[in-house]
């Protein structure tokens, strides 16, 4: 990493010994919450701090910032891109049934706009082509395979053939070769995506193998590879990214693949339960 790309942390931890007792101070409260540096004003950060805004400009100097402004432009890239070292805001005084209902408010609020942004004429698209598709694979990495999983556990439950991506110990050459237009790839890729889902995106999209993307709104570069994006808002006033517009999105998704497939989804169902109960796998 080249000294103008290094990360304030590690450039205030490299000069740590070199700073003064005013600017150590100021130190320690932006590597409580970085975040602050892209909300607040050099005037406010120093306020935050206890020194002077002359203390807090050549503090950025010093760490190898040609200036305040190009430092906060680097903290609100990081908090674009969902670090949540970055999302996490500085300690509140608020009480805790404040900040409840300050989540709860922007959960349901995620959820409403979420559902609003959904055109009919798109889910209906994506419905039919997962429902007639000859295999689904659904695909994700870190905690976007927490979704994918959700969409594979449902799945699994209606049609013959879902399979979950990456899997421990094999390429993902070995699932995606046997891959064509009649199949269905589901990826999805929230922020801080790793470059493997472009990578198999653009893999897919030469194939011609169909993909529906389920992102937050940012969305990114993967998404001019899916035939269909449905995008989630995720963004929420804590440090951790929500899953509640994902979630519904998918459970809805999925129930509505199950509509479509009838009695096909139905038999294959039965088959499971039956199995269930001679197996005696479930209470």
């Amino acid at each position: 990493m080249s000294a103008k790309t290094a990360s304030l942390e590690s450039r205030i931890r490299q000069q740590w010994d070199q700073l003064s007792l005013h600017e150590q101070r100021l130190a320690d409260v932006l590597l409580a919450a970085p975040g602050q540096l892209a909300m607040n004003t050099a005037t406010e950060l120093a306020q935050s701090a206890g020194v002077s805004k002359a203390t807090a400009t050549r503090f950025f100097r010093h760490i190898g910032y040609e200036s305040y402004d190009a430092a906060r432009r680097q903290a609100r890239e990081m908090q674009n891109s969902g670090s949540p070292l970055y999302l996490q805001a500085a300690p509140s005084a608020s009480p805790l049934g404040t900040l409840i209902q300050d989540h709860l408010e922007k959960e349901v609020s995620s959820l409403v706009n979420t559902f609003r942004s959904l055109e009919d004429d798109q889910l209906e698209a994506c419905v039919e082509a997962i429902a007639s598709a000859k295999r689904v694979v659904v695909m994700g990495w870190r905690h976007s395979q927490t979704i994918a999983m959700l969409i594979y556990r449902d799945l699994i439950h209606i049609h013959p053939d879902v399979r979950l991506l990456p899997r421990a110990g094999d390429s993902l050459a070995e699932h995606l070769a046997a891959l064509g237009p009649q199949d269905v790839v589901i990826c999805v890729g929230l922020r801080r995506r790793m470059p493997a889902l472009e990578t198999a995106m653009s893999a897919l999209s030469e194939m011609q193998v169909p993909i529906l993307y389920i992102s937050d709104v940012l969305a990114g570069k993967p998404a001019k590879y899916a035939n269909w994006v449905l995008r989630c808002h995720t963004d929420v006033n804590l440090i951790f990214d929500s899953t509640v517009a994902l979630s519904g999105v998918c459970n809805l998704l999925c129930s509505l693949v199950a509509r479509r497939m009838g009695k096909t989804g139905s038999y294959h169902l039965a088959s499971i339960e039956t199995l269930h109960q001679s197996l005696e796998e479930l209470e």
